[in-house]
């Protein structure tokens, strides 16, 4: 069996003391297979469920991904192309995954790591579906409109807006808040510009 990466054999390891791998000593990378993944969620404790940590994009700031990470490569158990699908940490990578046999590629340990770090290590499954990428996306996009709340109003401002949109978000009327903000907003817009319109005629 060899690398999808740099075409060595692999060798026999283990993963975490408990999961076999097929290990590259080139690039460092590993291969789980599915029976060998499922063999070890099988094994897992009842009560180990680990909660995923969302969003995560600016997170890990010190990691830097492998060499081989922007490098395609096809599975090298039944030789089907790897699909590939992105962690948004603040320096992405990409975690590869054969769709035929089900077994996954990991560039280096540090990936795994992180995945345990963000509760995904258990979710490689989930994490190749459309619905977790769009629940991601979601999330990321949630805080880069905090970051650009705070950056343009201030955080103490911008903490009162976010405390106001927990306590409504669940209200069964929180339109009419909305609704009233706005009108609010509108009337003094109309309000400055009536001056602005004085003004300038009166000059």
């Amino acid at each position: 069996m060899k690398s999808p990466k740099c075409d060595l054999e692999l060798e026999d390891a283990i993963l975490n003391d408990t999961i076999p791998v097929k290990y590259c000593p080139k690039s460092e990378g590993f291969w789980i297979s599915a029976k060998d993944y499922e063999a070890w969620l099988a094994n897992l404790p009842l009560w180990y469920a680990p909660e995923e940590i969302l969003p995560y994009y600016n997170q890990f700031e010190n990691f830097v991904p492998s060499l081989f990470d922007g490098k395609a490569g096809f599975c090298p158990e039944c030789g089907a192309y790897l699909s590939r699908t992105r962690i948004n940490i603040k320096q992405p990578f990409y975690i590869e995954r054969c769709m035929s046999c089900g077994g996954t590629w990991f560039d280096n340990g540090e990936e795994w790591k992180i995945l345990e770090e963000l509760g995904l290590h258990t979710k490689i499954n989930e994490i190749f579906s459309s619905q977790w990428q769009a629940k991601v996306r979601q999330h990321q996009q949630e805080m880069i409109s905090r970051e650009t709340l705070i950056e343009t109003l201030g955080e103490e401002i911008a903490e009162y807006i976010f405390q106001l949109t927990d306590l409504l978000e669940n209200h069964p009327q929180a339109d009419c808040a909305a609704t009233y903000m706005l009108r609010r907003f509108e009337n003094k817009r109309k309000e400055l510009n009536g001056k602005f319109s004085m003004n300038s005629q009166s000059e």
